[in-house]
């Protein structure tokens, strides 16, 4: 219903940009937000190189003298000094479930956390908005992606800093050359002294992937002993199947989107960005048609809602859009 009636505004409004309709009802002020709302967009992602023979400052300045050539009442409700508590006591409960889930995760008594007498398990549910951070007992902090679980002693005593990992996190590590910090993922061993890294590693992939960011990691196979060093700036590989690691230079494109929601993609197929969504924001998005998975698409999103996301991408390819149960699905109109 969401995406229908949003392809629905933007239909009005091309309609009215490019002069094909007039306005049938006298535009309110909410009217003007909505298209610049829209205008917004479609600057932001590019979209609006498929309206080249449209003037969208023209149409602003046709719309804002229907909106203001008369005035418009509006009412303003003020809150009463319950409703400020109430809203006051949301933000302290709020600030100290954080401080709580950041600086304590050991006395946390939901479903997120266990402790044990020696371990702590953090295991994070399946929300898109929501980012884990943990601070380790060495200062280190770990961000934790959606459907992750994260295993770590209470102490990193005799200088054990070894940890497991089932899914997707962002480490930063504090410098201990003595003392070499370890993330298990399966039969692989991440092993740092010291940087910052993304490992994705979610059960049932092909591969586990590791991007630095800052200092250097060395891939090591349990199995068959083969290591790689990893540097700033570039990503390795384990593909499951065979154990093979493969080393690059550049970092994934958007490894690091699940933590920023800043997206890009350039001339990028449609099957690859529907995998990363869906990375970034467990949910389902798929096609019926096979035709789409080969669509080319570039466009560039800042902290945008999926449901906006999915919307531009349709209107962009002139797509069909069906949200479901699980997610979104994709079809030619």
């Amino acid at each position: 219903m969401f995406i229908e009636e949003n392809n629905k505004i933007e239909e009005k409004w091309v309609s009215y940009i490019t002069g094909e309709s007039e306005m049938l009802f006298k535009p309110s002020i909410q009217d003007g937000k909505e298209f610049r709302e829209l205008e917004k967009t479609w600057e932001l992602t590019g979209i609006a190189s498929s309206y080249l023979n449209s003037d969208t400052e023209k149409a602003w300045s046709r719309l804002s003298e229907e909106i203001y050539a008369a005035p418009e009442v509006i009412t303003i409700k003020r809150f009463g000094y319950l409703q400020y508590a109430a809203i006051f006591l949301a933000f302290v409960v709020l600030e100290s479930i954080t401080f709580m889930l950041t600086r304590h995760p050991d006395k946390i008594s939901n479903q997120m956390a266990s402790v044990g007498p020696e371990m702590i398990q953090i295991q994070t549910i399946a929300n898109p908005a929501e980012v884990t951070t943990i601070l380790l007992p060495d200062g280190s902090t770990v961000k934790i992606n959606a459907s992750s679980t994260l295993k770590y002693p209470k102490q990193f005593s005799d200088g054990n800093r070894t940890l497991t990992l089932s899914g997707e996190a962002f480490f930063d590590v504090i410098h201990d050359t003595a003392h070499p910090f370890v993330v298990e993922v399966n039969n692989l061993e991440i092993v740092d002294v010291g940087t910052s890294f993304n490992i994705s590693a979610y059960p049932g992939k092909e591969k586990v992937e590791v991007n630095v960011t800052t200092g250097s990691v060395m891939l090591r196979d349990k199995n068959n002993k083969e290591e790689a060093l990893l540097v700033a700036g570039a990503h390795g590989k384990r593909m499951t199947k065979n154990g093979k690691i493969e080393i690059s230079n550049g970092l994934t494109p958007n490894y690091i989107s699940w933590i920023n929601k800043e997206i890009s993609f350039h001339h990028t197929p449609l099957s690859t960005v529907f995998e990363e969504l869906e990375n970034i924001y467990h949910v389902s998005i798929s096609f019926t048609d096979p035709g789409i998975a080969e669509i080319s698409y570039t466009a560039n999103f800042e902290k945008f809602q999926l449901g906006d996301i999915v919307n531009v991408i349709a209107a962009t390819h002139h797509l069909s859009v069906k949200k479901e149960a699980d997610g979104f699905v994709f079809a030619f109109k």
